[in-house]
């Protein structure tokens, strides 16, 4: 099965193909992207397959480096988990691109939207498929690096451009919490591997670490619960959890295809995801899941109870989210990991319809989102309103089955004391009521009378008044919620045997419950629900804006979640400002006043001591020694002319000369006139008898080779004539 390796290959290999090819594509760039997120999403669906019968399986690819004790082999990791992701990833991912295509035409970056979208699929399909926690914080980076790219697309608006720097900022915050996680986890069992750690972490289960031992306190912490905070701090900030969550709204910046696929399939589902993935290791800290589920819960509260003030419809979307994680957040801290998985798909499959549904609406009236400025005509945006209307239904049945079918109120019901039954009845109808009432609260600020939200403006009153308490959109409500809540309860029972074997347990303390019970409270929840939805319906289209204006304390609650309870405004005036007075600070005195007057002094003390070489060393010292030295040499070369070239060799040179030249007089007188002479007029006459004497000899040698010729010459002819007859 090494092929599957294709399913992060694939959008690789596209976003490659967009990078290297973007001179000669074109605005062609969906061409690459949407196939090779269609075929990643076959190879998923042929990993299910395999994992379905056949169980989990591994890919190895190679050692990335051994140092010491740390080895680190890249694998892929293929469970139960990582096929459900897998479909949800590439799924949601091959929808949004071909949205993508006709979304994004005429933006001059087109190739390069794809690019990153692909990248960005690749980054978290690579997350859910890692193998250790090398490659999964990898990942995990550059899911955040592509997040920024994607929210600062148009980048030449300001807002963009802030919004950008606020996600990336935020998760850079809080993943240094996981890279904590990350090297404490390597420390404590001497490995990165993912499945040997969760195979070991139970024998380790006992050992504590002092966290205060450098202060001289003795604080001794589990190491499992310090681990397991570390790697949630890292999921606080990706899936956008109180207190990191004020990056998520402000990513509506960016086009819809991405709030689709940052909200549906990638980003904010990698904190849930790790949290099941290390689930083994997490159910042995009941410290750190108490956290857990309290931020969860918090976190969910929270974001709905804000939902419900908000104007912009993209807003409330992020808010809704929020809502959503922190819910699964808080399944996961109560040990419900098949549920927050469930949980998981179903959202994502319904956030991203809401999302791309959100964003043909929004074309349909020429908006961006601001739905206190929509006039909505009738006829063709009321059409389109139908399957917005169809998926928010769905979304706002999901909490009540999800949190009061038997499991998952077991688990809380298993919880010491009545305090935590009541926490989780409340919890439970309030995040059932209220998300019901902010999604339906939501669709009718989109389609219905921007009166009720513009306070009685003139293009309000102009609008079209939804109707959807009319006998037969009762009747389709009910038929929705009751059929969505079969589904859900023919699935679930397949769905918890077909992940239990991944993820940790705790169901075996949980007792049994009757099918009459969970009856009951599925129709108290989906109850509470209707009720959620007939009062979102009432405070829009009849209470308009005085729904909330009863009393002053009603007003002081709903500015206080208008204003998103001034976590924005606390960070900027508690964090921000305060960072940058000490960098301005930081600037004048320190920098300024020490490294600069430091550098300065150094500067200055240098050149000063440059001068004081240049004065004293080099021009009294050097200089006045080769200057010596070059006048000593002056006087000993004149010396040595005078005295051993003039009157040394020059002398012995001249009376050589003179000598040999007398001897050369000498001998010319002597020898060469009276011997040489006469050796030459005896050779010259010896020469000359020598002549004569050739000349005789010479007619006599003719004749005689002459007459040898003429007699060979008659030997040749007789033989050939000898052999011719």
């Amino acid at each position: 099965m090494t092929f599957l390796i294709l399913i992060p290959l694939l959008p690789l290999m596209a976003v490659l193909v967009l990078v290297l090819g973007k001179p000669w594509l074109g605005e062609q760039g969906h061409r690459i992207g949407i196939p090779a997120m269609a075929l990643s999403f076959a190879f998923s669906a042929v990993a299910f397959a395999r994992v379905a019968s056949d169980g989990a399986f591994s890919i190895p690819l190679y050692r990335l480096f051994k140092s010491g004790d740390l080895v680190v082999d890249l694998g892929l990791y293929v469970d139960q988990l990582t096929v459900l992701l897998l479909l949800l990833v590439t799924g949601v991912s091959s929808v949004v691109h071909v949205y993508a295509s006709r979304y994004m035409i005429g933006d001059p970056r087109y190739n390069r939207f794809f690019a990153v979208i692909a990248l960005f699929t690749f980054s978290m399909i690579l997350l859910v498929m890692s193998n250790n926690l090398l490659m999964l914080f990898v990942s995990w980076e550059i899911m955040g690096i592509c997040s920024y790219l994607l929210i600062s697309h148009w980048g030449e608006r300001q807002s963009s451009a802030q919004a950008a720097t606020k996600a990336f900022l935020v998760n850079s915050v809080a993943d240094v919490g996981l890279g904590f996680g990350v090297i404490l986890t390597y420390s404590t069992f001497g490995t990165l591997d993912i499945p040997t750690i969760l195979g070991e972490a139970s024998s380790i289960q006992g050992n504590t670490v002092n966290l205060f031992g450098w202060l001289g306190l003795d604080v001794p912490v589990h190491i499992l619960t310090l681990i397991t905070l570390f790697l949630f701090l890292g999921a606080m900030g990706k899936s956008a959890q109180v207190p990191f969550h004020v990056w998520l709204p402000f990513a509506m910046e960016a086009p819809t295809p991405v709030s689709a696929l940052i909200h549906a399939a990638t980003m904010v589902n990698a904190g849930p995801f790790l949290l099941v993935r290390m689930s083994p290791l997490v159910m042995l800290s009941p410290e750190a899941m108490t956290v857990i589920a309290l931020i969860g819960g918090v976190t969910a509260l929270f974001a709905t109870l804000v939902s419900l003030t908000q104007v912009d419809i993209k807003r409330m979307l992020a808010f809704s989210t929020i809502g959503q994680i922190g819910f699964m957040i808080m399944t996961c801290g109560v040990g419900a990991f098949v549920i927050s998985i469930f949980h998981m798909l179903a959202h994502g499959c319904l956030k991203g319809f809401l999302f791309l549904s959100t964003g043909n609406a929004l074309r349909s009236v020429g908006s961006h989102g601001n739905a206190s400025s929509l006039h909505v005509p009738h006829g063709s945006s009321m059409r389109s309103m139908g399957p917005l209307v169809l998926g928010a239904l769905l979304l706002a049945c999901l909490p009540p089955f999800l949190i009061f079918f038997g499991p998952y109120e077991q688990l809380w019901m298993i919880q010491p004391g009545s305090s935590a039954q009541w926490t989780f009845w409340i919890l439970g109808f309030l995040t059932v009521f209220f998300s019901a009432m902010y999604v339906m609260r939501g669709v009718l600020v989109l389609f219905g009378q921007p009166h009720s939200i513009g306070y009685g403006s003139e293009m309000g009153r102009q609008a079209i008044q939804a109707r959807f308490f009319s006998p037969i959109h009762v009747l389709g409500i009910l038929a929705v919620m009751g059929i969505f809540g079969s589904l859900l309860l023919v699935l679930w029972s397949w769905f918890s045997g077909f992940l239990s074997p991944v993820v940790g347990h705790r169901m075996a303390q949980i007792p049994k419950e009757t099918s009459s019970e969970t009856g009951l409270q599925l129709l108290m929840a989906f109850a509470v629900a209707a009720l959620g939805i007939a009062v979102g319906y009432f405070s829009v289209t009849k209470f308009s804006g005085s729904w909330f204006q009863q009393s002053e304390m009603s007003k002081r609650w709903y500015v206080h979640f208008l204003n998103k309870l001034y976590f924005d405004e606390i960070y900027e005036a508690y964090v921000v400002v305060p960072t940058l007075r000490l960098a301005r600070w930081l600037w004048r005195v320190v920098d300024r006043n020490v490294f600069d007057a430091l550098i300065m002094g150094i500067a200055n003390v240098s050149v000063l001591a440059a001068k004081w070489m240049w004065r004293v060393v080099d021009l009294r010292g050097i200089d006045g020694l080769v200057v010596g030295l070059g006048r000593n040499s002056v006087g000993i070369a004149g010396w040595l002319w005078r005295v051993v070239d003039l009157r040394g060799v020059d002398r012995v040179v001249v009376g050589i000369g003179q000598r040999s030249l007398g001897i050369a007089n000498w001998l010319w007188k002597r020898i060469e006139i009276k011997v040489l002479d006469k050796n030459v007029v005896r050779a010259g006459n010896q020469a000359a008898s020598t002549g004569n004497m050739v000349q005789e000899l010479e007619p006599r040698t003719l004749q005689h080779h002459l007459l040898v010729m003429i007699f060979w010459l008659i030997v040749g002819i007789g033989l050939l004539f000898w052999f011719v007859v």
